[in-house]
């Protein structure tokens, strides 16, 4: 694909402006293209879905990723894709439930049978890690969508600092992300501290 192809079906009417932001993330075309096809009246518009589009992918790429907890003397890395996250918090719910091991399997393809506190570790590991990466977007987006200008908008990078008040007001969430997590921990360990009494 390349911008004649996509230019073509967007005038036969066989794509949306929708389709020619989603072949930026595919690679197909650059923004610079897309704003060609859509038109120069529409620049900043165009320039600025393209943007939230690709910080959005950054993000879901990144949560999809994983994330490596150390259990004992190795560390298991767990993959994020929804059923990932899915089979991670009912893996989870049994440990609420009162489970105290659940057998559960790391992405190397070996299952093991993971005590309630590692069970809780990989919990919240994944938690921290969803809440970190989309806490970070959401304040990424809304600096996008306050930006008036096309090159501002488009030397934005998903992992950048984040400008005030942005980066304030997600350091709050976080902290009380954090906060959360540390009570969860906390509950887990007085009720295995008093089913052992």
């Amino acid at each position: 694909m390349d911008k004649q192809y996509i230019s073509q079906l967007y005038h036969d009417g066989g794509l949306t402006n929708m389709g020619v932001l989603q072949a930026i993330t595919m690679g197909w075309i650059t923004t610079e293209d897309a704003v060609d096809i859509l038109g120069l009246d529409n620049s900043l518009s165009v320039v600025r879905s393209a943007k939230l589009l690709e910080i959005s992918k950054a993000c879901n790429t990144m949560i999809v990723s994983g994330v490596d907890v150390q259990i004992g003397d190795r560390t298991d890395h767990f993959n994020l894709a929804l059923e990932d996250q899915s089979n991670i918090n009912n893996l989870f719910r049994v440990v609420e439930l009162g489970g105290t091991a659940f057998p559960y399997q790391a992405d190397d393809g070996t299952c093991t049978v993971y005590s309630a506190m590692e069970i809780a570790q990989i919990y919240i590991a994944a938690q921290t890690l969803i809440t970190t990466q989309t806490s970070y977007h959401n304040a990424l987006k809304a600096y996008v969508l306050s930006l008036k200008d096309e090159d501002t908008i488009s030397a934005v990078v998903y992992g950048m600092d984040l400008p005030e008040p942005y980066a304030s007001e997600l350091t709050g969430k976080l902290t009380v992300a954090q906060e959360q997590m540390a009570a969860i921990v906390g509950r887990l360990s007085a009720n295995a501290a008093s089913a052992t009494d």
